[in-house]
């Protein structure tokens, strides 16, 4: 469980943190995404080495970490509870919407790619590296795609408003929760 001790948030809306002070998220969402292939090829072997096209491409983009985080000090199913996770399923939303969507567009530049991809090498596994590489370099704008789009969207989810906004619910929650950090009121 993360500690709201733990973690640092931005200053709310309008407010510079004073110097020395710290704030604190209430909740903190992790993903990971990783893709792997797999590639059949026909060789060749001509003159100066191997030449390697893909017969079959398979191709897989998967999120292989994602978690929801609220900090321990935040009575669990309470009202500020429910309102951080609430904030934080935004960001899970965020996070599938852009996978499904880099997921698509790296498939289309991977049949792209495969129509027209030849690996050269000395041997037949540099050919098939230079062919993974290849695929590599043709998903890459996708994938780049995909992180700069939840950049933008996270971004617009954490907002000082809705920092401010977290900061003003559930005031029975909020005395709690500071006095378990051991703030004044």
């Amino acid at each position: 469980m993360l500690s709201a001790a733990e973690r640092i948030a931005p200053p709310e809306a309008g407010a510079a943190p004073a110097p020395g002070t710290r704030r604190h998220h209430l909740g903190l969402t992790t993903s990971r995404v990783a893709w792997g292939s797999e590639m059949e090829t026909r060789r060749r072997e001509g003159q100066g080495g191997i030449c390697a096209r893909p017969t079959r491409v398979t191709l897989r983009l998967a999120q292989t970490e994602h978690r929801i985080r609220i900090a321990r000090e935040i009575p669990e199913g309470g009202c500020l509870w429910r309102a951080v996770e609430a904030h934080e399923r935004r960001h899970a939303a965020v996070n599938q919407a852009t996978l499904r969507r880099a997921a698509a567009e790296a498939r289309r530049a991977a049949e792209a790619w495969a129509g027209r991809a030849e690996g050269r090498g000395p041997n037949t596994e540099a050919a098939v590296a230079a062919l993974q590489e290849g695929l590599r370099q043709a998903i890459e704008p996708a994938l780049a795609g995909m992180r700069k789009a939840r950049e933008a969207a996270h971004a617009a989810i954490d907002t000082l408003e809705e920092y401010a906004r977290l900061g003003r619910i559930c005031p029975e929650d909020q005395a709690r929760l500071r006095a378990r950090l051991g703030r004044p009121g």
